[in-house]
């Protein structure tokens, strides 16, 4: 649409820019997921998200920039959600129980970004960049601060917070990736043994760590 001096309306070419990056940040958090940054080609994506692939280029600038764009805004969106469901009372063991169960859920809700990370232990580009690390560093903040204020408060003991952080993160990232595997496999082979539900994985992590950080 054109207005009558010939020139487009700038909020219809926002929507249409809004709309397409959307349309790709879903669709390329689908294809790292599954083929990694290095298996992720520009016609899968593009044929993912039903747009030109030219686009890609033209809006994040290089493969590089649109992969650091969609790892930053799905940290954005589970951050946020572990943030909101996260307690802040004045209890630090009750705000560190939230946040266990939070990331447990928003791991849970969103397993392509647990995919993601896994690929990335593995050996993935972002331990060559800064833009991505520094989006997914932001659960560690989130640990460490919990962590601390209850050392602060005399509930917790002290330790290597960042082995702490692996020991609750680790756990979720496997349960969650391992999903498939297990509802394949275990009625198949060993019924016996079940499949926890995410209630029940949460709940038991939550007593495990919280066992081994509170004051005796």
């Amino acid at each position: 649409m054109t207005s009558k001096g010939g020139t487009k309306k700038k909020p219809a070419q926002r929507r249409d820019k809004d709309a397409t990056c959307a349309a790709l940040i879903a669709a390329g958090e689908v294809v790292f997921a599954k083929r990694s940054f290095e298996g992720a080609t520009y016609d899968v994506i593009a044929e993912e998200a039903n747009v030109n692939k030219a686009l890609i280029a033209y809006y994040f600038g290089s493969k590089e920039g649109f992969y650091d764009s969609v790892v930053a805004t799905i940290a954005q969106k589970v951050i946020a959600g572990v943030e909101a469901a996260t307690p802040s009372s004045a209890d630090p063991v009750k705000n560190f129980r939230g946040y266990i169960r939070a990331l447990a859920t928003s791991f849970w809700a969103r397993p392509t970004f647990a995919a993601i990370i896994m690929r990335e232990y593995l050996g993935g580009s972002m331990q060559e960049r800064a833009g991505p690390f520094e989006a997914v560093v932001q659960f560690y903040r989130m640990t460490e601060r919990l962590y601390t204020a209850g050392v602060k408060a005399g509930a917790f003991r002290r330790l290597d917070p960042h082995a702490l952080h692996l020991s609750i993160v680790s756990p979720l990232i496997h349960f969650t990736i391992a999903a498939s595997f297990r509802r394949r496999a275990i009625p198949k082979f060993a019924p016996d043994i079940g499949d926890p539900s995410l209630a029940a994985f949460a709940g038991a992590l939550e007593k495990i760590i919280l066992d081994g950080v509170r004051r005796s």
